[in-house]
């Protein structure tokens, strides 16, 4: 199983476009960058009650109107994904919500193979479900979520989110013969994470647990504590609240180490 994410020294992308500036856009262009920028401001304010909805409804209607591009569906597995973890309660309403988002990202990563946050947001909503199910169906998860996440960083190799994802996951799965979890792997990931988005505080939290994981107290409480540091999210005050919960249990258990 390849796992290209985890090795240490990320390849620089050059992306030349070229693109032919006195040709308009079409209308139909029009229309589907309206509403990519609508949902990233839904999407911006997704803490808000009622968002999840909102931002499924307008990129559903922008799917039925004809808007079937892979900006808009990855968007839309991404509204999925929120709505399940944040927002719903019972373990059949998440799956659904999840298959849905699966596929969203499955067609998005078909129509442009080159866009990596179709690729990741796949994996999300893959990996996710599995943990859903539970921990047996998590690890039968894993073969097409590693796949969709190498298809990520072969896209894009600088895809911050989803080095943190595999570092994530290398730090949580069991290590061979069971799977493919690796500790010290999941370090070097979250480092490059960290490198690369440092205003996140999910990335310095795994970079934390992953260190102390591997008995580097030191470095891991300084990662840890940078958390506590940060100022508190304005899009994800929740989830900001709940890292920083996390990054003070796991001080106290290195606490002395």
């Amino acid at each position: 199983m390849r796992i290209s994410a985890w090795i240490g020294v990320a390849v620089l992308a050059t992306v030349v476009a070229s693109c032919c500036l006195a040709t308009p856009a079409s209308p139909g262009a029009r229309t589907s960058l309206a509403t990519v920028a609508k949902a990233d401001s839904q999407w911006s304010r997704r803490s808000e009650p009622k968002m999840d909805s909102a931002m499924i409804q307008t990129l559903e209607q922008a799917l039925d109107a004809g808007q079937s591009d892979a900006d808009i569906l990855w968007r839309l597995a991404r509204a999925y994904w929120w709505k399940a973890v944040r927002r719903t309660a019972d373990k059949a309403s998440k799956l659904e919500l999840l298959e849905k988002g699966r596929a969203a990202g499955e067609r998005a990563a078909a129509l442009d193979p080159t866009n990596a946050d179709a690729h990741h947001w796949h994996a999300v909503c893959i990996a996710q479900s599995g943990q859903v199910r539970g921990m047996l169906q998590s690890l039968f998860m894993v073969k097409p979520t590693i796949e969709a996440l190498d298809r990520a960083l072969a896209a894009d190799p600088n895809h911050a989110r989803t080095h943190y994802f595999l570092a994530q996951l290398l730090y949580r799965l069991p290590g061979p013969p069971l799977s493919v979890g690796n500790k010290q792997r999941a370090v070097e990931e979250a480092r490059i994470a960290v490198k690369l988005d440092p205003r996140s505080s999910s990335h310095h939290l795994v970079l934390g647990k992953a260190l102390a994981a591997n008995r580097q107290y030191m470095e891991a409480r300084v990662a840890l504590n940078c958390v506590l540091a940060m100022d508190v999210s304005s899009e994800d005050p929740e989830g900001f609240r709940l890292d920083q919960e996390e990054a003070r249990a796991q001080l106290k258990a290195i606490e002395g180490k």
